[in-house]
């Protein structure tokens, strides 16, 4: 056998973020961080499969696609099971004929401190953040293996995951498992050309979290009605300065924008991370150093 290599020619840059004549499933994409991702993969030229659900939800982004010339088809899905995540996946594969990126971001996202988080909480919050999440992943790459052309796999994670807030323990311990799981599978499925990384966006606003804001709902809208120790803890932090308090911490004086956090995704599903595996890429303007 030979020993000798050769280093490959670079793709052309021209080339290098074009995901012409592929096929994206994102996983949680009816709004906010899941919305730009779509986006953003449709507009670089994959055909991107999208799941939320409910299917209202769904067609205005899958509308707002086709409008700028791409192309999204919207699945209402309850990921919570991972038999609806291979419903997902095999979808995609009678639809385009492959799946060559996933990107993992459904989440269930709800503020409880940890004496208050029910045993109903943890469980959903697992199924869908995390449960969810790797099998989705399984069916992925069970296709991405069967097509031979290898591919790519993005967690959305979280630093909160690594640097706790609090009232979140539920939704911590899930994207911390995630976290696992993608360094696990970065490893598992090398040999198959199959990338596995993470993005761990920091505090980002989308347009719901402006609305709650801009209505006085922000803390409210994050609290289950019945969770009145939360509740308070909440009212207390937002007493101390709230949201302006928050901003002024950061290191850039302003949170993320979702389209920040599709760019990330865009870098690690493109051909400008091809050697790029088992990676978390932090997307948080420093915040987690502050």
């Amino acid at each position: 056998m030979s020993t000798e290599m050769v280093i490959p020619e670079p793709t052309p840059l021209g080339a290098v973020l074009s995901l012409h004549e592929q096929c994206a499933v994102v996983i949680g994409g009816s709004r906010g961080l899941g919305a730009a991702i779509v986006g953003r993969l449709a507009e670089a030229g994959a055909a991107v499969v999208f799941t939320g659900r409910r299917q209202e939800t769904l067609q205005p982004v899958a509308d707002a696609v086709a409008a700028a010339g791409g192309t999204a088809v919207p699945v209402a899905a309850d990921v919570g099971e991972a038999k609806e995540s291979r419903r997902v996946i095999d979808l995609a594969v009678r639809r385009f004929g492959r799946v060559d990126i996933l990107v993992n971001n459904a989440a269930v996202f709800e503020a409880r401190i940890a004496l208050e988080t029910t045993e109903e909480l943890w469980d959903r919050t697992h199924d869908i953040d995390l449960k969810g999440a790797f099998f989705a992943t399984q069916a992925a790459a069970q296709a991405m293996i069967a097509g031979g052309r290898g591919g790519r796999i993005v967690n959305i994670l979280s630093t909160d995951a690594f640097r706790p807030m609090g009232m979140l323990v539920a939704y911590d311990a899930a994207k911390a498992g995630l976290d696992a799981v993608t360094r696990s599978l970065a490893k598992e499925l090398a040999p198959h050309r199959i990338l596995v990384n993470s993005v761990a966006p920091g505090a980002t606003i989308t347009t719901e979290r402006i609305a709650a804001m801009a209505a006085g709902t922000f803390g409210s809208s994050m609290v289950s009605g019945e969770a009145a120790g939360t509740r308070e803890a909440f009212q207390t932090a937002l007493a101390g300065g709230g949201v302006e308090a928050m901003l002024t911490k950061m290191p850039l004086s302003r949170p993320g924008y979702p389209h920040e956090i599709a760019d990330a995704v865009l870098f690690l599903a493109s051909g400008l991370s091809t050697y790029v595996s088992g990676v978390c890429l932090t997307v948080d303007g420093a915040q987690t150093l502050r």
